[in-house]
């Protein structure tokens, strides 16, 4: 949002005014729109929801509207499309269908099918999440895109980077972890649909071939976490770390050995770029997003998603061969600088904005919503 203000955009950030909100008031040039939305369904409140959207419409009169998330992209898609807004840009960042069944999944991908319908593009951060779109009907190929080679935000390099020795020392320090420990670790929310429970079964045989590894999950448990007794029980071992959540992940990376986010499914995950851009070996699956996040072979290993099986294979290939760890590590830090560098995902939205409001013969100096 910072870069849109200074390449000189008008920008209104619509939002509900949950924890977080009064943070946003620091970004100079930003104006705040606090519009209360629920993310489950419930249509009263969704509707009440709507009007508030088209009464703020109406008196911003945007030449752009993003709208992002299930429940923000199908009220702020719909509202833009009844005030005539003329460049609707639904911004999917996940298939929540995905990871749904019965009855929730039929709903969920009606939302979204309705959601597409009013917008004029859809744009998606990762290459198999727009495969997925086309191929669910959602949209056709002339009504998506991709920017670049992917992902939402990118990657601060600066930030995440190579770790000294020294770096490397004091994290094992830090986090009370042996120097002589091999360390596979994992960044993001503790639950079921990010594969802990394959990646606690699949750790624990790695653990049971090789005393020095150790497990470090860093993010919170959520609730329902979806992990069954002894799933439960492995977390309270003393050869696993539980951190909760870290404002600031990258000294929990300098730590690592390989990075392993075995996910069920995924926008474009930001961890494992945060992880190659600091050197680390990459372990996931081939669900939407994940795939993209990982060259196979090259910056990591990919196996199929709920594969415990598969998931220890990979994870043992790289504990008992450190030396292909260290080289695919070298190479995610290269494919992560040249592709996924923060400021360039950024130039990349910008220059896409500011595309599709020359094509209606306007100036980039109009409002986003």
């Amino acid at each position: 949002m910072r870069e849109l203000i200074a390449a000189g955009w008008d920008v209104h950030l619509v939002t509900d005014p949950s924890d977080g909100f009064e943070r946003l008031r620091d970004i100079a040039g930003l104006t705040l729109h606090a519009l209360p939305m629920k993310r489950p369904p419930a249509p009263l409140h969704d509707l009440r929801s709507l009007m508030r959207w088209r009464r703020l419409l109406k008196s911003l009169r945007p030449d752009v509207v993003v709208a992002g998330t299930p429940k923000a992209g199908l009220l702020g898609m719909l509202a833009a499309r009844m005030q005539g807004v003329q460049t609707r840009v639904y911004h999917l960042r996940g298939l929540r269908y995905e990871g749904l069944s019965g009855l929730s999944r039929f709903i969920s991908l009606r939302m979204e099918h309705l959601t597409a319908s009013r917008a004029t593009v859809l744009l998606c951060d990762a290459p198999s999440m727009r495969a997925a779109v086309i191929a669910s009907g959602l949209a056709g190929a002339e009504r998506t895109i991709v920017l670049g080679a992917g992902s939402a935000c990118g990657v601060e390099l600066d930030r995440f980077h190579l770790p000294t020795n020294d770096e490397r020392q004091e994290a094992r320090e830090l986090f009370d972890i042996s120097p002589a420990a091999f360390v596979i670790g994992f960044v993001g929310r503790i639950t079921e649909d990010k594969g802990i429970a394959e990646l606690l079964r699949a750790a624990a045989a790695v653990h049971a071939a090789h005393p020095q590894v150790v497990l470090l999950l860093v993010g919170p448990i959520e609730e329902p976490h979806g992990l069954d007794a002894e799933e439960l029980l492995l977390l309270g071992e003393a050869w696993v770390r539980t951190l909760g959540y870290l404002q600031e992940p990258s000294a929990a990376y300098r730590a690592m050995d390989i990075y392993c986010l075995p996910s069920h499914r995924e926008g474009f995950p930001i961890s494992p770029l945060e992880a190659m851009a600091s050197g680390l070996p990459i372990v996931s699956t081939d669900a939407t997003g994940c795939i993209d996040a990982v060259r196979p072979g090259i910056t990591g290993l990919v196996v199929p998603v709920r594969d415990t099986a598969k998931l220890t294979e990979a994870l043992l290939s790289i504990v008992e061969n450190p030396e292909l760890g260290k080289e695919m590590g070298i190479q995610g830090r290269a494919w992560v600088s040249a592709d996924f560098d923060s400021r360039q995902v950024t130039r990349n939205f910008i220059a896409y904005m500011t595309s599709l409001i020359s094509e209606q013969g306007t100036t980039p100096t109009g409002s986003a919503a």
